[in-house]
């Protein structure tokens, strides 16, 4: 039986990785009269060996930031539009931290989260644009590293990515539905650039030809 990454459950866990709890959660009635969407990537991480009596752990420290677009009615004015979008800054804050707080897999929870609150403009929404802002939430998760099961040359394949998470290579990806089932269309997206947004909720993509590169001098 093929190990799971532990960050993989983490972040992508049914029963308790963070990206399908807050999916989840926007769909519980606190969050009802608010429309977003989600994508994430690391901007840092460090892993480090610590040892006691016993045995020698790797630690590892990803600096994790999600950023979600809001969006707001055409009709609400600009202040209370700003103050829709706190709101809901503050409860998916909350939901962050209880989270951290329940996963057993995290060595301890997340104490601090950091971000940023854009001003209002139009927003690409499942592929169109709209009023709404770009909230940024970024936070520290420490975990034990685990062995995996999963060889290198697996991994990036079979990979899903959300649309707005950075792209880890460069290449020809497939949107994947909400089945885990391909749908035949496909879309190039550059090494470090956002997933662009699906023309369908819950949907993702998953790398199916990377483009190599190589150096020239003009």
């Amino acid at each position: 039986m093929i190990q799971i990454p532990i960050v993989r459950q983490i972040l992508l866990d049914p029963d308790s990785g963070l990206i399908p709890y807050l999916s989840e959660q926007l769909q519980t009635q606190r969050f009802s009269h608010f429309k977003a969407q989600f994508g994430f990537h690391v901007d840092e991480y460090c892993t480090q060996v610590t040892s006691n009596d016993d045995s020698s752990q790797i630690q590892t420290k990803l600096l994790f930031t999600l950023k979600l677009s809001i969006v707001i009615d055409s009709q609400t004015a600009s202040s209370e539009a700003t103050l829709h979008a706190l709101e809901f800054q503050e409860l998916l804050d909350a939901q962050i931290i209880r989270w951290s707080q329940d996963n057993e897999k995290l060595l301890k929870p997340i104490s601090e989260i950091k971000g940023a609150l854009s001003q209002l403009l139009e927003i690409p929404f499942h592929g169109g644009y709209v009023p709404g802002f770009e909230i940024t939430r970024q936070f520290y998760l420490i975990y034990t590293a685990g062995t995996t099961g999963l060889s290198q040359s697996e991994e990036p394949q079979s990979s899903l990515h959300s649309p707005g998470e950075r792209t880890p290579v460069s290449g020809q990806y497939e949107v994947i539905n909400s089945n885990g089932k391909g749908t035949g269309l496909e879309v190039t997206s550059i090494s470090g650039h956002p997933f662009p947004p699906t023309s369908e909720p819950d949907q993702s993509y998953r790398l199916v030809d990377s483009t190599k590169h190589k150096n020239s001098n003009k």
